[in-house]
């Protein structure tokens, strides 16, 4: 019986959980899981930088007793296997495209540096 509380009570906050963003200023991010949560630190590979939008859906975790972010759910429509694509809330984009070339807001680049189209 004991055994069984103990468990129970260690199970009742998963180590992961999603939430939503609800406030990023000068780099203070906040955002509402289980509760609400401040001070968010946001991980995310070496030299990718962003400002998070309020109302952006958020991988959440623990990490030395302090919330965490890992990433945020992202939209892969219109990208291929295996390509890569950076854009902004406004639309701007980059997209790496699998055959070596890359459009930038629409302007394509061929992997020899050839605008494809303009």
């Amino acid at each position: 019986m004991w055994i069984s509380k103990q468990i129970t009570k260690a199970q009742e906050t998963p180590t992961v959980q999603t939430g939503t963003s609800t406030l990023n200023s000068n780099g203070q991010v906040e955002a509402v899981s289980t509760g609400a949560q401040r001070n968010i630190g946001i991980y995310s590979p070496y030299g990718y930088c962003f400002s998070l939008p309020a109302g952006a859906q958020m991988l959440l975790a623990k990490s030395d007793g302090q919330q965490v972010a890992i990433g945020t759910l992202m939209d892969s429509n219109g990208i291929d296997e295996g390509e890569i694509m950076i854009k902004s809330q406004s639309g701007a984009y980059v997209h790496l495209k699998n055959n070596g070339s890359v459009i930038i807001n629409g302007l394509e680049i061929s992997r020899d540096g050839v605008i494809v189209n303009e």
